[in-house]
Formats: structure tokens, sequence, C-alpha cells
């Protein structure tokens, strides 16, 4: 066998052929060398691209940590000041709570909260255990146990309020008049017609006839028309043992039978009957007694709005 292999090659100056020749077991050699070369290149190139890949990942990964960290930090704040709107609620909500006869929710039960689901935040917890997922982890807890037992107080003062809602709206609790001043108190006072001591059932505003009188509470006319010495006269049964008398009118605007709300107009100021001038007298009974009715209108220099 030829143990030799001849390679022929041309020069570009036009001088001829050219050759070379080499043993078979050198040219194999040469030939292993250069795809071994050539590998080695592949695989350098591979790995190189590798690398950069990697590194890419890498700063994405730790861009997005940060991002991550940043809006951390920024729920933490917001759930800082979600808290303290969460204390204010708390003070109304006591407030509802003493209207309604309700025992305000003690400051201790308020700051651990009872009741309400658990957050799920194991998951992120476990990829970013440091502390300032630790305290926002404990910051909603903490505050979605409060919205639940602010849910079920509210629940529970809205059902106190509701269910004695008709005894509330029935029992007077303003004052009768927009204007016009107290001119004479209840109890023992000079009859003006009589000159002698008398009990005086009710109490009496001065203001000028034509004045708006209003009902202090819902109720239903039992009477509306003149009556003895309370000239033209409006008397409203408003229920759980509550009526009101308004005396002396010079106009009634509303019927016997008709319901009426809290500060409906239903009558004028005037002077008929035992009067001495243009004034309102008020009367206010519980279960037939004769109630002095200053403690169920607002205070004295208060009007209806």
């Amino acid at each position: 066998m030829n143990r030799h292999i001849r390679f022929l090659y041309e020069l570009g100056d036009n001088t001829g052929m050219r050759s070379i020749r080499l043993r078979r077991s050198h040219a194999a050699a040469a030939v292993a060398g250069a795809a071994g070369i050539i590998v080695a290149a592949i695989v350098l190139v591979a790995v190189r691209s590798g690398e950069i890949v990697r590194t890419a990942t890498v700063s994405k990964l730790r861009t997005e940590n940060e991002q991550l960290r940043a809006d951390l930090v920024r729920f933490r704040e917001e759930a800082v000041r979600l808290e303290s709107r969460m204390d204010v609620g708390f003070e109304l909500q006591n407030r509802a709570r003493l209207i309604a006869s309700l025992d305000p929710i003690p400051d201790d039960v308020w700051r651990v909260g009872v009741g309400g689901p658990e957050p799920d935040l194991g998951r992120l917890e476990r990829a970013y255990p440091d502390s300032l997922f630790g305290d926002i982890d404990e910051d909603l807890g903490r505050m979605i146990r409060q919205s639940e037992l602010q849910i079920e107080s509210y629940r529970e003062v809205i059902s106190i309020l509701e269910s004695e809602r008709d005894v509330r709206m029935a029992t007077p609790s303003i004052r009768p008049l927009r204007s016009g001043f107290l001119s004479s108190r209840y109890g023992r006072r000079m009859d003006p017609f009589r000159g002698e001591i008398v009990h005086h059932p009710g109490i009496d505003y001065r203001a000028r006839t034509g004045t708006p009188v209003l009902a202090t509470a819902e109720g239903t006319v039992r009477q509306a028309g003149r009556n003895g010495g309370y000239g033209l006269m409006i008397e409203v049964v408003h229920g759980n043992g509550f009526k009101t008398r308004y005396a002396h009118l010079s106009k009634i605007l509303v019927s016997r039978g008709q319901k009426v709300k809290r500060g409906e107009v239903i009558g004028l100021v005037g002077n008929t009957g035992h009067s001495t001038g243009s004034h309102l007298h008020y009367e206010v009974l519980h279960r037939g007694v004769h109630r002095d009715p200053l403690p169920y209108v607002m205070p004295e220099g208060l009007c209806y709005d």
C-alpha cells in the first residue's frame, strides 16, 4: 500500500503546480488535530455563552429582588397608615356602641384583635425570611382580625339601633319651634288670669304669630281643633306611652288621624284661647302623666335643623 499522500496546489503567479508529500500517518494526525481544535472552539463558545446567559439571569433576578424589597417597604408604610386609620375607626365604633348602650371594646382586645382568618403568607415569608416581611405579616394579620372584630361590632350596634328605632322616633326630642324663646317653665307659677299660684302643665315659647310649629316625634294626630282654654290645639300620640300637645295656635295644618314625622310643620303659632300674647304652649305626657318637657327638647339656644 502507498504510505504517502501527495497534495497538489497551484500558486497564484502562474508559475506552475507545486506538491507536498506527506506520510498517511502524519496526514491523519493533522486532520485529527484540526478536528480537536474545532471541537474545543465549539465547547469554549458554548461555555462562554452559558456564562453570559447566567450573568444576565442573575442580574435580572437581582434587579427584581431589589424592586420587590422596595415594594415591601412601600407596603409596610401603607400598612402603618392603614393601621392609623383603623385606630380612628375604633374610636368612632366605640362611640356608636355607647349610643347603642353597649360596652366599648377594650383597648387590649382591639390591639390584638380576635377572630378572622390568618393571612396565607407562608410561601413569601419562606422566600424572604427577613424582619421587614415579618413585620408586614404581623401587621396584616392583626388588621385582618381587627376588621373582622369591627364588622361584628357594627352588626351588633346596627341590630340594637334598629330594634330601638321605633322607641327613639316616638320619643319627643327636639324643640317644637325653630325660633322664639322660653317664656314660662313647667311647674308652679302665677296664673295670669286668676292671679293665684297654679300648676303649669307645660312650657311656653314666646314667638311671633305665624311661626311654624314642629312635631317633636313621629306619631298620629289624635286631636286637631279648638279645645276650650287651649284655643286651637293639636294632640299627637307617639306610641310607647308618649303624647304631645301644641296649643294657642293661629292655624292647624294637619287633620285627625294623619301620620306626622319628627320635624314636620303641623301648625302656626297664635294667640287663641286663654292667652295673653302670641306664644306656643307645649306639653309632654307619658302614660297619661304630665312631664316636664325640657328634658325632652334640645338645650335652650339650639334649634331643630
